[in-house]
């Protein structure tokens, strides 16, 4: 892969440093002619570069590689503590930040929960409290990335009208951040973000396209296509929880009915199961919300169907097969190489992921439907932070002027 000869020699040479970090990062440990043939570079100019790399810490030398004959050449690999990026991660019930160095490896998280309009000062607590009580060189933090329930604008770095999280409405975020920090900042939808994490840290290769599926309070999607987060017009992709699945079903936060969030997600789960307790339907998660007034939580719920409550196993079923029918849909319009499931309900009943591709894939009309993989996240208990993380580390990675480079 040659670079071009059009753009200016500052620009060449950014571009240049820019491959051969993306490279080792992904593909290290790597020796300077490996990357010099990789690239069409010459073996002396990837010599300054990796003297660039090595002066800003980024990377460090592991050890040798095979000798052709002569002296073995030296590897080179990334130095995965060199930077860390504050993951802020705002959700529906919490709010969390927590530091994630490359490697993908979150420390020292803190929480706090979403129960008020004073959210903006409740993040900017969080954030003050994790970088007066970490260990790590604040030094080395580079940026901070944001998920947040949808709708946003990635371009102005806003949070528009999330119909779950009104507090957060039209709230210009990364403005605020990078002005009280002074680190740059990037905000993503969170099912984009997680979706990017699968990508940057997981199991994903390069040349495969993915439709992530963050199923928790609420639930959206994420595509990554050609190895980039597809936004569509107004950064509108995606949104699979808003695809309309039974016209005449029950009213979406949305506004609108039947949307697939409104029979999957959590709290349609949760909605379902407080609907069928009113109506008489005799089951072992009544007593506690008639009678002591006690919400049955997804995990409640999960838990007495595993004891084969039968409401609680009917409930699940019903989310399971709308969500199968939705995935339907969205594989006839992407047909991605993989399907990848996060988020609370996810994590606390997996089982879901096996019901959903079997009908996804008996009501898919692409007869590839069957070479696409269904899959739980890698990052199932951390996912919300890693994805964070990999929105900030992505930009700092595009664009490490005056960055990290």
């Amino acid at each position: 892969m040659s670079i071009t000869r059009f753009a200016n020699n500052d620009t060449i040479k950014q571009n240049n440093r820019l491959l051969i970090l993306k490279e080792i990062r992904q593909n290290g440990p790597v020796t300077k002619i490996e990357l010099a043939n990789k690239f069409d570079l010459t073996f002396s100019g990837v010599g300054n570069i990796i003297s660039i790399l090595m002066e800003a810490d980024l990377i460090k030398e592991v050890g040798y590689g095979e000798s052709s004959g002569g002296r073995p050449p030296i590897l080179y690999n990334m130095n995965w503590d060199s930077i860390y990026v504050i993951a802020l991660v705002i959700g529906v019930e919490k709010i969390s930040a927590s530091l994630v160095n490359l490697k993908g490896e979150a420390s020292d998280e803190v929480t706090a929960i979403v129960n008020s309009d004073l959210i903006i000062e409740k993040i900017y607590n969080l954030i003050d409290q994790l970088l007066d009580r970490t260990t790590i060189d604040t030094k080395k933090i580079s940026g901070i990335g944001v998920s947040a329930p949808g709708p946003i604008d990635t371009t102005d770095g806003k949070v528009l009208t999330p119909p779950n999280l009104k507090a957060m409405s039209n709230i210009d975020i990364q403005d605020l951040l990078e002005d009280r920090y002074e680190l740059p900042t990037a905000l993503e939808r969170d099912a984009n973000a997680f979706a990017l994490a699968e990508q940057w840290f997981g199991r994903v290769e390069p040349e495969e396209d993915i439709l992530y599926i963050y199923n928790d309070q609420g639930l959206g999607g994420g595509l990554i296509i050609n190895s980039r987060i597809h936004r569509g017009l107004g950064n509108g992709a995606g949104e699979i929880g808003h695809m309309i699945i039974d016209i005449d079903g029950p009213k979406c936060n949305c506004g609108n009915f039947g949307c697939l969030e409104a029979l999957s997600s959590g709290i349609a789960i949760q909605r379902r199961v407080k609907e069928e307790i009113r109506r008489g339907f005799v089951t072992s998660l009544a007593d506690p919300y008639i009678h002591e007034g006690i919400e049955p939580t997804i995990n409640k719920i999960v838990e007495e169907a595993r004891e084969g409550d039968k409401l609680a196993l009917q409930v699940l079923h019903e989310a399971e097969r709308y969500l199968g029918l939705g995935i339907a849909n969205a594989i006839n319009l992407f047909s991605p190489n993989q399907i990848i499931f996060g988020g609370e309900v996810t994590k606390l009943y997996p089982e879901m992921i096996i019901g959903v591709e079997k009908l996804a894939k008996q009501h898919a009309f692409s007869p590839h439907a069957n070479q696409i993989t269904f899959s739980k996240s890698a990052f199932i208990h951390e996912s919300n932070s890693i994805g964070a993380a990999a929105v900030i580390q992505q930009k700092l990675f595009d664009l490490p002027l005056d960055t990290i480079i």
